[in-house]
């Protein structure tokens, strides 16, 4: 019985190992809108146009992520297109991804292309965008937006070519402890990380437990902001 409970307490002893070394080869995420409240999802758009209104004049290519059928994620991001429009800021190109729920009815005027599938005919886009002088805007899943997650089409991007892209990628983010279990993209690590996309959960529960202590306003949206990348932004928000 014995040796059961010391092969035990050495699975839990390495997985606690495998936890620390994956945190402490991350790049230092670097808070850049604290915990915060907003009446309605274009505040959170303001405030991040407030935060990051150089790095938006000097991103010509944009990645903006939302989670799949959160309308309110692609609200922030139409109100953060429709708020820069001054020459230096506006964004002339807009594509969309077209499987993501209400972006025909929120975009009905972007140019659809499905990234993930067809990255290279995108590339081809986007270089002939910028040699044409056009800032373009791109609206997908976060997980494709977030360089973090290797293998997405923004980590592509940045690796394979010479675009240099800006990603902000939104995710929902937990209140307690017992939430933790019920995110939609959880913090798994390796063998357990089919999908390979647990950085990008494990980012977000890290940051969260640093807020669980912080009140949530009723009737108010709640988010923060870190720079978790050269070019790559994790934005964590929840509806009321």
């Amino acid at each position: 019985m014995k040796y059961l409970y010391g092969i035990i307490a050495a699975i839990v002893l390495l997985a606690g190992v495998g936890f620390s070394v994956y945190f402490g080869i991350q790049p230092k995420s670097i808070p850049k809108i604290t915990y915060s409240h907003f009446s309605e999802p274009a505040k959170m758009s303001d405030a991040i146009i407030l935060r990051l209104n150089q790095e938006i004049k000097a991103a010509p290519l944009l990645m903006l992520g939302v989670m799949p059928g959160r309308k309110m994620d692609l609200e922030v991001w139409k109100a953060f297109l429709e708020q820069s429009q001054i020459p230096e800021m506006q964004y002339q190109a807009l594509v969309v991804d077209p499987e993501l729920p209400f972006v025909n009815e929120l975009f009905p005027n972007a140019i659809k292309i499905d990234i993930k599938n067809d990255l290279a005919r995108f590339i081809e886009g986007a270089q002939k965008a910028r040699t044409q002088g056009l800032r373009m805007a791109v609206i997908v899943p976060s997980i494709y937006a977030s360089q973090r997650l290797q293998g997405s089409p923004a980590d592509k991007l940045h690796k394979e070519t010479d675009l240099a892209p800006t990603s902000f990628s939104i995710m929902g983010f937990p209140r307690s402890p017992e939430q933790e279990a019920n995110m939609e993209i959880k913090c798994v690590m390796g063998s357990n990380d089919r999908d390979g996309i647990g950085a990008m959960g494990c980012m977000a529960e890290q940051k969260a437990r640093l807020v669980y202590r912080k009140k949530s306003k009723p009737g108010f949206y709640e988010g923060l902001m870190d720079q978790v990348g050269e070019r790559d932004y994790l934005v964590l928000f929840n509806a009321p």
